[in-house]
């Protein structure tokens, strides 16, 4: 069960254009803001893979409306709409999935430093599935930190 949270959340993290990723602000939180906080949890329940196509799809197109909303008014270039949709989406995965961590107990910075994520690191490309060698260095990071696996798998 850990090792699947852990792979959910970093490949949502990994989705992140770094570009994107390193810069604030109000364009980049317009479609985050937009989205009402239901959504926001089914958009992160399917994208760790809960319901089915069909449900995921009309997602996608609730959160492509209001993606295209701030893109107008931003002015976001045409060619950075798709970016735009994929930040979007990967953000709200990633607090959601933040937030499923946080129910166990679980510091998320761990993951982005085992993985060497953020402004200032190698950020992996992660857009395929993680190696067990990934996934091992997260919960061994967890493991360093203090943390007792076997208790967060009975948990979960």
């Amino acid at each position: 069960m850990l090792k699947g949270l852990i792979a959910s959340a970093v490949l949502a993290i990994a989705a992140l254009p770094a570009g994107a990723a390193a810069q604030e602000g109000e364009k980049f939180d317009c479609a985050v803001s937009a989205v009402a906080a239901d959504i926001k949890a089914s958009i992160g329940a399917a994208m760790a893979g809960a319901g089915d196509d069909a449900s995921r799809e009309a997602l996608f197109k609730q959160l492509a409306t209001i993606t295209e909303g701030c893109v107008t008014k931003h002015g976001i270039a045409e060619a950075q709409k798709t970016a735009y949709f994929d930040y979007s989406l990967a953000r709200i995965s990633r607090e959601w999935l933040v937030g499923d961590i946080a129910k166990l107990n679980l510091p998320s910075a761990i993951v982005d430093k085992a993985l060497d994520f953020g402004p200032a690191g190698a950020n992996p490309d992660l857009s395929s599935d993680m190696t067990e060698d990934q996934i091992m260095a997260i919960v061994q990071a967890y493991i360093d930190s203090g943390v007792d696996i076997e208790k967060v798998d009975e948990a979960a």
